[in-house]
C-alpha cells in the first residue's frame, strides 16, 4: 500500500488545529474546524490554502518548446518568459487526457496539473518525446505550494516578498529568491500560487505568519470556492470521456498555431460541427439536495447530468457544476434533480455564482 505523503508543513497545519484528509497521495488539512468561516475568510480578506498536492512537472532541454507545441492545446511558443497558459493534452479523437496550468521560463517550463496525475502524465510525455531532446522531471514531492487568495492577497504578497504584482496578469509568474509566484485562479478571488523548495519550508511559513497569523482555509473550502467560482476541474467536471469545447475551456485551445495530437476534432467541431452537451451551472430550490452523478430530467426524459456540487454558504443554497444537452442550454423551465433516494427541482444560472478574479 502506497504511503500518504507528509508535506514538511504537516505540524505546522497540525498546531493550528487543522483535521487532516488524503488527496492525491498527500495528506492536507480538510478544514480547521470551520469551513464556512474559512470560505468567508478569502472572500473578504486573504485566506492561505496548501495546495502542494498538485502535480508539478518540469520540462527542460533544447527542443522542450518544440516538443510541448506538438502536444499542447494552446499555443506556447508565442508566450515570453515570465507568462503562462491554461492547455490540454488530448487523445487523437479530441478527448481530454489532462488540463494543466503551463509556466515558461528562459529555459524550462514549469507544468501544474490535477493531484494525482503527475506519473501518469510524465510517463506519457516521455513516451511521445522520441527524438525531442526534452527532460521530463517529476517534481511533485520535492516542492510545496500555498495558494493565497482573496481581495487583499496582493498588497499582502507584495510586502511579504518584495515583488510589484500591479500588472500581473492570469499566469504570470515572478520571482523572489527560491520562492515562485504565479498568478492564477483557483477560487473565483485573486489568487497566486507560492511554489518553493521543501528545504524553504519553515522560512516561507514564518515570512508569512510574521508578525500576524494569516487565517487557514482546508481542502473543504477550496472545493466550495471553486463551484461557487464555477471552476470545472478535471477527475470530476472533466475526464477522458470529455471534450474540451464540450467544458467551455476555449481559453485552452488556439486554432491558428498548427498541429497538435487531437487538433483536427477540435478544429472541425469548432468550424463545422457542434457538441451535445454544454457545461453548465446549476442551482437547487430552497433547502434541494444536489449531488454528483444525479440526472437531470425534463419530463422524464434525461438532459444533463450534475459532476460537482456543494451546499454554498455565500449563497445560502446547494449549487452545482454539471452538462445539460444543447437543445436544452437556455432551457427555463422545470428541471429534476434524480439521486438513488430523492427527486428535487433546479434550475440553470447563467453564470458562474462568484467570479471576481482580477
Amino acid at each position: 500500500m502506497e504511503c500518504t505523503t507528509k508535506t514538511p508543513l504537516y505540524e505546522k497545519h497540525l498546531t493550528r488545529g487543522a483535521v487532516f484528509c488524503e488527496t492525491g497521495g498527500f495528506s492536507l488539512p480538510k478544514n480547521y474546524g470551520d469551513p464556512e468561516k474559512e470560505v468567508n475568510t478569502v472572500r473578504k480578506s486573504v485566506g492561505i490554502i496548501d495546495v502542494s498536492n498538485r502535480g508539478k512537472l518540469i520540462l527542460s532541454g533544447e527542443d522542450h518548446i518544440k516538443f510541448l507545441q506538438g502536444i499542447l492545446t494552446n499555443d506556447l511558443k508565442e508566450k515570453s518568459p515570465g507568462t503562462g497558459l491554461y492547455a490540454a493534452i488530448l487523445t487523437p479523437k479530441g478527448k481530454m487526457i489532462s488540463d494543466m496550468r503551463v509556466f515558461k521560463k528562459e529555459d524550462s517550463v514549469y507544468m501544474d496539473i490535477e493531484p494525482g496525475m503527475s506519473e501518469d502524465i510524465t510517463q506519457l510525455l516521455r513516451k511521445f518525446r522520441l527524438s525531442y531532446k526534452t527532460e521530463v522531471l517529476d517534481v511533485t514531492k520535492d516542492y510545496c505550494v500555498l495558494h493565497l487568495c482573496g481581495p487583499d492577497c496582493g498588497k499582502f504578497i507584495e510586502k511579504r516578498f518584495d515583488v510589484s504584482i500591479e500588472r500581473m496578469n492570469e499566469y504570470d509568474h515572478r520571482t523572489s529568491g527560491e520562492v515562485k509566484i504565479m498568478k492564477l485562479n483557483r477560487t473565483g478571488e485573486t489568487g497566486f500560487d507560492i511554489l518553493f523548495p521543501n528545504r524553504d519550508a519553515t522560512e516561507v511559513w514564518d515570512l508569512l505568519h510574521s508578525p500576524l497569523q494569516l487565517e487557514l482555509s482546508g481542502q473543504e473550502a477550496l472545493e466550495i470556492l471553486r463551484i461557487e467560482a464555477g471552476i470545472p476541474v478535471y477527475g470530476k467536471d472533466m475526464d477522458i470521456s470529455t471534450i474540451p469545447i464540450e467544458a467551455g475551456i476555449w481559453n485552452a485551445l488556439d486554432f491558428k498555431k498548427g498541429c497538435y495530437v487531437g487538433q483536427e476534432v477540435i478544429a472541425r467541431i469548432k468550424w463545422r460541427g457542434r457538441v451535445n452537451w454544454h457545461l453548465a451551472y446549476f442551482e437547487a430550490e430552497q433547502d434541494g439536495f444536489l449531488s454528483p452523478e444525479d440526472i437531470l430530467l425534463v419530463k422524464e426524459k434525461k438532459v444533463g447530468r450534475i459532476t460537482s456540487s456543494i451546499y454554498s454558504p455565500t449563497l445560502g443554497k446547494r449549487i452545482a457544476i454539471g452538462y445539460i444537452r444543447r437543445e436544452f442550454r437556455d432551457f427555463q423551465g422545470e428541471i429534476t434533480a434524480k439521486g438513488e433516494q430523492y427527486h428535487d427541482k433546479v434550475k440553470i444560472v447563467r453564470k458562474p455564482f462568484h467570479r471576481s478574479f482580477e
